[in-house]
């Protein structure tokens, strides 16, 4: 059999441990310290890498994992149905941003799908059994349920998004309320009268967030709010909302939506109706995702900054991981309007 430098094999084997440690000259436990960051002089460290490098040496993760009692895996918890998971740009940008954080610190990303509606015993075993050092949560719904599993499982988790329960988990968040308070008064400014709100599901902070800052931006203008369709950030929603809203006597001069999907889909229902944005209503969305320069007329839109958002929850856990101490909380990130043609 030959061994990990033979030449002509078609698939050599790795190098072993053992071989890096003869070849640096030391013993197996020192070239394992070496390795691992553990105990060892720097001229000592400096032979093992060179060792392990020029033989190709591929250290095992789980059996690194095992020796520092943890798995080197981050579980990305999202309770939407796959469906929708893949639809929104949100969870989108979350999941690609969250998973390169993840790499790039020496960590596997594991996503762990779960529709809202199932019981929270689906994933108790998994985040109970030591399969991951950690847990980032997106787009939650209120779950008294899977917050006190969480809990009780003592896994370190971050949130994106404020937790509902007001748990003691470190999250990171945009001021939803500050860009819902903005879109309203620009549309005040624009002296519409009857603005209506079109939001997600009041089972989360951000819809919760969002409607407060529009009921903030009424009163202090000292104007009567029109109505909050409670829905889900989706155009679908957004479709159908419009759709009661001309229905109403008298009729919305303008919608602040929750989301640039929801605007979108209010957008499409009042052209079906024979009426355009903001000639007969003025739409402000929520988001700045591309959707808000691909559709016509160009969304005026609340941007909020989804790629720092989630890094910032990534840089939380990891920083966690290796010192077992929090950086600060909550860390709430500005938004900030961006005026098109739609309002």
């Amino acid at each position: 059999m030959s061994d990990a430098s033979t030449p002509g094999s078609a698939r050599p084997r790795p190098a072993t441990l053992d071989e890096v440690a003869r070849a640096a000259g030391v013993s197996r436990s020192t070239a394992s310290r070496a390795l691992t960051g553990g105990v060892a002089s720097a001229a000592t460290a400096q032979a093992v890498r060179r060792a392990a490098q020029e033989l190709g040496f591929v250290p095992n993760r789980a059996a690194r994992g095992l020796a520092r009692n943890c798995t080197d895996a981050i579980a990305l918890v999202i309770p939407e149905t796959p469906s929708f998971i893949f639809y929104d740009p949100f969870l989108a940008i979350v999941t690609s941003t969250v998973s390169a954080a993840c790499w790039k610190a020496g960590l596997q990303p594991m996503m762990v799908l779960m529709d809202p509606d199932d019981p929270v015993h689906t994933i108790e075993r998994f985040l109970h059994s030591g399969n991951v050092d950690g847990a980032i949560v997106a787009s939650f719904h209120h779950s008294l349920q899977l917050e006190q599993l969480l809990t009780a499982a003592a896994l370190p988790t971050v949130f994106i998004g404020r937790p509902p329960a007001g748990g003691d988990f470190p999250y990171v968040d945009v001021d939803n309320r500050a860009g819902a308070r903005s879109a309203t008064e620009h549309l005040l400014g624009l002296g519409r009268r009857r603005i209506a709100c079109l939001g997600g599901a009041l089972d989360m902070t951000a819809a919760v967030d969002r409607r407060a800052g529009f009921l903030e931006a009424h009163r202090q203008a000292g104007v009567e709010p029109g109505p909050y369709l409670e829905g889900s950030f989706t155009a679908r929603s957004g479709l159908e909302s419009v759709g009661r809203l001309l229905r109403m006597d008298p009729r919305p001069d303008a919608i602040f939506a929750q989301s640039d999907a929801l605007a979108a889909g209010a957008i499409q229902g009042l052209t079906a109706a024979g009426l355009t944005a903001p000639d007969d209503l003025a739409v402000v969305g929520f988001d700045d995702f591309a959707t808000a320069t691909e559709i016509f007329p160009n969304l005026t839109t609340v941007a909020q900054p989804v790629v720092e958002l989630a890094q910032a929850a990534a840089d939380l856990m990891v920083g966690h991981l290796k010192t077992g101490q929090w950086g600060a909380w909550p860390q709430i990130l500005p938004t900030r309007l961006v005026v098109r043609q739609s309002a």
